[in-house]
């Protein structure tokens, strides 16, 4: 399988195609349309990646009658795409059990809401430092974070951006089957402080909430920041 995965990702269009199908499902004529390529060309490109096991299908029906429409999304199961194989899902998962086994489930809630915590400050001070930022604006953390999250994997996309609001969304979990399977530690808790750190760690007026979570089920994760309007007005003085 290891073959057919890299054969698969070494296409520019290939790789198009799933960042379009991380957004929502997509069948053949709007994967086209929105990469300016023929369907023909896009089905021989879709062909690979379900070989590859990158992707899977369903088939919808309009109406009663017609054939059914297949549209196509990231698949479940994600073969490995790293050489030699790692199995650190497996290890998170087994630390994860350990620690609520050993110390039991509050315990475990407060060493994992430490690690949101930490790893959110520290993001903040690496992106100030590496981008001599003083003063965080909704321009600046779309810019910036935004990037971030992108290079990190997250597929993030911009859904409304204003002087004093942000929103966005993120269409891949880094951390997707443990979300899926432990949703309650991984996002509630651990994602939940990394946020809320980020955001602390910013020096300024700004409230943040989660509005939409993959791990409980919804198709992607929205986020909304707002930005005091008396601390934007100090900020344009």
């Amino acid at each position: 399988m290891s073959k057919e995965v890299y054969r698969a990702l070494s296409s520019e269009a290939r790789a198009e195609i799933l960042k379009l199908v991380y957004q929502k499902p997509r069948d053949i004529e709007e994967m086209a349309e929105s990469l300016k390529l023929q369907p023909v060309t896009i089905r021989h490109h879709v062909q690979a990646l379900l070989e590859a096991g990158l992707l899977e299908f369903h088939e919808e029906r309009s109406g009663l009658a017609g054939r059914p429409k297949a549209y196509y999304t990231i698949s479940k199961t994600l073969p490995a795409v790293v050489f030699p194989a790692r199995r650190y899902f497996e290890l998170s998962k087994s630390l994860v059990n350990s620690l609520q086994r050993i110390l039991g489930e509050k315990k475990t809630e407060e060493i994992l809401a430490e690690v949101g915590r930490e790893l959110g400050k520290e993001t903040i001070k690496y992106l100030e430092v590496k981008n001599n930022i003083s003063k965080w604006t909704p321009k600046e953390f779309a810019e910036i974070v935004v990037k971030y999250l992108q290079e990190a994997g997250a597929e993030p996309e911009i859904v409304e951006l204003s002087d004093i609001k942000l929103v966005y969304r993120l269409h891949n979990c880094l951390f997707a089957e443990l979300s899926k399977e432990i949703p309650g530690l991984m996002c509630d808790i651990m994602h939940h402080e990394f946020q809320q750190a980020m955001l602390d760690s910013m020096h300024a007026e700004i409230k943040g909430v989660q509005t939409t979570c993959m791990g409980h089920g919804d198709i992607n994760c929205e986020h909304s920041i707002e930005w005091n309007s008396k601390e934007k007005a100090k900020q344009k003085k």
